[in-house]
């Protein structure tokens, strides 16, 4: 049980940083082989792929069909297996619906979904012959407004549903299908998105959150490993919140700021309550 993935091989997109990054030091960490994929981040790549041992990076720009296709073709040919697909890679314009051009749109949903699909297509047959399983990553922003959020929500939504329909389609062929949503996640692109407003989201996150801490790529990463296993073979075509707790205790966490803001404790003395 210690290398509970020994013999395996998963392919993680985006995985030179990240939560994709911690992924794959976790598979690794349990005995499975690593390919991850990367655009632009060579450097960051090696270094992952160095601190996991037996591991590969692959360029991949999951903007372009051609690349895509060509990354999976020298898989076929190199790697003896595939065991698991792991769709963590993301990408969007972080700005207002009313704000967005359409090759804003287009680049989104071709990480998302397009090339999403694509890269099933392409690994089906290794993974129907290992009796694979695909892990989509999702995002808070499908069940939860964040603003600037709604064309990656609406592309992380058609996954979500793209999920349920291949654990319809492929099961009876053996591979199955799972989502993974992960709530706030204390990464390097949410420093990058919040800017001077990092700090004191993450304090706010640590405080208020039902566990009282910020999870980590590493703490996200854990559920990631778990479906992997065998064992959860019966989540097929389940979007499996990694949150705990923090994205269904958001209305009662904003609340209960708003009250101590007012210099009151929650209870049934707060004038708030029986509005």
């Amino acid at each position: 049980m210690n290398q509970p993935l020994a013999g395996k091989t998963a392919l993680i997109t985006g995985g030179s940083r990240g939560l994709g990054a911690s992924t794959a030091s976790k598979l690794s960490s349990w005995g499975a082989r690593v390919l991850i994929t990367y655009r632009e981040q060579s450097e960051a790549a090696t270094a992952v792929v160095e601190s996991c041992g037996d591991a590969r990076a692959i360029q991949m720009d999951l903007l372009d069909e051609q690349s895509v296709t060509e990354a999976f073709e020298e898989i076929v040919a190199t790697e003896e297996r595939l065991d698991f697909l792991i769709a963590n890679a993301a990408a969007t314009a972080l700005k207002p619906l009313l704000a967005l051009k359409m090759h804003h749109i287009d680049k989104t949903f071709a990480i998302s979904v397009r090339h999403f699909i694509l890269m099933v297509q392409l690994a089906f047959p290794m993974l129907e012959k290992s009796g694979g399983r695909i892990i989509a990553i999702s995002g808070a922003d499908t069940v939860g407004y964040i603003p600037t959020h709604g064309l990656l929500a609406a592309a992380k939504s058609s996954m979500e549903t793209l999920v349920k329909y291949l654990a319809s389609e492929l099961a009876p062929m053996g591979v199955t299908s799972v989502g993974v949503l992960p709530g706030y996640v204390d990464t390097d692109s949410i420093r990058m998105m919040t800017g001077s407003l990092y700090e004191p989201l993450k304090a706010a996150e640590s405080e208020t959150h039902p566990l009282r801490e910020a999870a980590s790529p590493e703490d996200a990463a854990e559920a990631v490993a778990l479906m992997c296993l065998p064992e959860a073979r019966w989540l097929n075509g389940q979007v499996v919140q990694n949150d705990g707790g923090g994205l269904y205790a958001m209305q009662g966490r904003f609340f209960q700021t708003a009250v101590q803001a007012m210099g009151q404790e929650p209870g049934s003395d707060s004038p708030i309550i029986g509005i």
